[in-house]
């Protein structure tokens, strides 16, 4: 009985040990960096910390629209978004209107449910709507009608808002703030630091080849592209990712034939 009784308590021991080895993995980075871009225009940062440890960024706007804010896609998680709403009004202290979400991932819709709860209008392209639901994340409360076919774009505040076609996501949007010279990609941009083109499952490479082929066109007089993920730069970010696309596409092709 006594050694039935030491083995139990190992056991228990053991597994309690392993819990708190799971709960520490699964404790996320909850920092939020706010950087002012160009005047009246911040990027905003918060970061998925994967089981390995990795830290992986994610990247949208805030832009001054007067005397009230316009944001560019929500912080990677519900939390995260109530945290950057509070540096927001730490830091700039003005309040958040409006908010763009550019497609229907995590990274990008995850906290819609804490801005409309604070009365903030959420848009986003119809097919996002759609998505959120079907992805099981939270739904933007308005869509951009106009937006409904490729190469269409609407004003919003003093933002253009565009709808260039399907890329990294069916339903990527992406942004133009005209009097900076400001793109914001989003995820159909690659930072100058990324080897792939990443994720596409939920999109169509061979039209976001197109699609990065057209923004090379119609932003030449950009001076600042922001990506999804990474580093903010200059119009070298298009022409990496048409690079990237090049390459995926070549070896996809290639494995199809072998």
């Amino acid at each position: 009985m006594k050694q039935f009784y030491n083995y139990l308590c190992c056991w228990l021991c053991v597994i309690s040990l392993n819990a708190m080895a799971v709960s520490d993995h699964a404790v996320q980075d909850l920092s939020i960096a706010i950087k002012q871009i160009a005047p009246g225009v911040w990027s905003h940062t918060s970061y998925y910390l994967y089981p390995n440890g990795v830290k992986f960024p994610s990247n949208g706007l805030i832009v001054r629209n007067g005397e009230t804010l316009t944001l560019v896609d929500t912080a990677w998680g519900e939390v995260k978004t109530q945290k950057l709403l509070n540096e927001i009004k730490k830091q700039i202290n003005l309040p958040v209107s409006h908010a763009v979400v550019t497609h229907a991932h995590s990274d990008r819709a995850a906290g819609v449910d804490i801005l409309e709860a604070q009365g903030i209008e959420v848009w986003a392209h119809p097919l996002t709507k759609k998505l959120t639901v079907e992805y099981g994340l939270p739904v933007p409360n308005h869509v951009f009608s106009e937006l409904e076919k490729n190469n269409s774009q609407v004003a919003f505040n003093n933002l253009q808002v565009l709808f260039p076609g399907p890329g990294h996501a069916m339903d990527n949007l992406m942004v133009w703030i005209a009097e900076q010279k400001i793109l914001f990609g989003g995820c159909a941009v690659r930072a100058t630091s990324a080897k792939s083109v990443g994720n596409v499952k939920h999109g169509d490479a061979h039209s976001w080849l197109a699609v990065t082929e057209n923004i090379i066109k119609q932003f030449p007089q950009a001076t600042l592209v922001v990506p999804g993920h990474g580093d903010v730069g200059g119009i070298e970010l298009l022409s990496h990712t048409q690079s990237l696309l090049h390459v995926h596409l070549n070896t996809h092709a290639l494995n199809k034939r072998q």
